[in-house]
């Protein structure tokens, strides 16, 4: 049995029973009634053999594990271009679609993640309030308001990725410099994250464009076993490195990007959306306003509140973040799937995308800086270059 096949039911239920206290304390009752809610999709998987009645095998030939919230479909199952924001249950999604090749673009390959992800819609899933703009070097606060006004409990409930998310993001010491401890139930948890993502579809095309570009990491070919690629997630996103260059092991790629940190007496990291919104409910964020991307001409679209890509201005724990771009309303799957494949097959910098998000358009460049020998994740993010129509 491989290293993250053997989860117990009872880890599981630990990471359920964490995430439900912690939300709890915030005043998110996942026990809310959400009959007013579409049923959420079931986990996509990305595979072309028609739909089979036997147990899902792992491609090293174990049983895949089961989820404890579902058991995985063997049927092929992926949202073409013209999806709708989330999948519903008055929505069929296409039985296939086309496998990345070795001439697959990054950009291709980025909008292709972005028609597959299951994200939230505005509005419905959850509710923004952007407010005024203003200019980096403004120290005025802008937002008189937190950024989000609601998520839906059931959320964090119905989606596995989002609860095993949920469960990492207190498992780390914010300050640079301070060494992190991470316990056998921390490691646990990681283990049902990356076990609960690369049941999705936009890790499992990550992981096929990987291969099919001839990606490698430590000197060897990544690995057409889901196993095997687990593992090299786990290296290049949760294993520890220094960056405090005191010898401590204070950082990890996961913990800047998802989580933030404290360097310098500026906030670094700290790109998503998840962590900024349970943030704000515990009063630890104050969000100062949004910034506008460059224009490119006069049919510069307005940035609202359905906007998914938003530049911001924030302080968290009394500590300044001057600009911070992330993206709003999509599943952690994407993110991991979009930063690794930057990380695998592409340079630190200049990966310049369009991105079309329904008609809204916006250029950006993804940007990934490695660690430790090219090893792990230093930094990934995007910076807004355009936002137009």
């Amino acid at each position: 049995m491989g290293f993250f096949d053997d989860l117990k039911a009872a880890a599981i239920e630990k990471v359920k029973e964490k995430v439900k206290e912690e939300l709890a304390e915030l005043g998110i009752d996942l026990d809310e009634d959400d009959a007013d809610e579409a049923p959420e999709p079931e986990p996509e998987e990305i595979a072309a053999e028609e739909a089979s009645s036997t147990p899902a095998q792992d491609d090293d030939g174990g049983e895949r594990p089961v989820s404890a919230w579902s058991t995985p479909l063997n049927v092929t199952t992926s949202l073409p271009p013209s999806a709708p924001a989330v999948a519903s249950s008055n929505y069929s999604p296409s039985t296939s679609f086309p496998r990345p090749d070795a001439d697959t673009t990054f950009n291709e390959a980025v909008q292709k993640l972005w028609d597959l992800d299951a994200r939230l819609i505005p509005n419905q899933n959850y509710k923004i309030d952007v407010q005024s703009s203003k200019h980096p070097c403004n120290k005025e606060d802008a937002a008189e308001e937190p950024l989000f006004t609601y998520v839906k409990p059931a959320v964090f409930r119905k989606r596995p990725t989002f609860t095993t998310f949920v469960a990492l993001l207190n498992n780390y010491s914010a300050y640079t410099g301070e060494e992190e401890d991470v316990t056998e139930q921390e490691l646990q948890e990681n283990r049902a994250f990356l076990n609960e993502v690369m049941k999705t579809a936009p890790m499992k095309y990550c992981h096929q464009y990987c291969i099919a570009k001839g990606c490698t990491y430590k000197g060897k070919e990544i690995s057409g076993s889901e196993s095997e690629f687990k593992r090299t997630l786990d290296s290049i996103w949760f294993e520890l490195y220094s960056r405090s260059g005191r010898r401590n092991m204070d950082s990890s790629g996961f913990e800047h990007v998802f989580v933030g940190e404290v360097k310098n007496g500026q906030v670094s990291g700290f790109h998503n959306w998840i962590m900024f919104y349970l943030e704000e409910k515990r009063g630890n964020v104050d969000f100062r306003g949004y910034i506008k991307p460059k224009c490119r001409d006069s049919s510069t679209a307005e940035t609202n509140d359905d906007d998914p890509v938003l530049t911001l201005q924030f302080r968290w724990n009394g500590v300044e973040k001057f600009v911070g771009t992330c993206f709003i309303g999509v599943t952690p799957e994407f993110e991991m799937a979009l930063y690794t494949m930057a990380f695998l097959a592409y340079e630190e910098d200049e990966n310049v995308i369009t991105l079309d998000a329904g008609g809204e358009m916006f250029d950006l460049n993804v940007k990934c800086h490695k660690y430790d020998r090219n090893t792990k994740v230093g930094s990934c993010y995007v910076e807004a270059l355009a936002h137009y129509e």
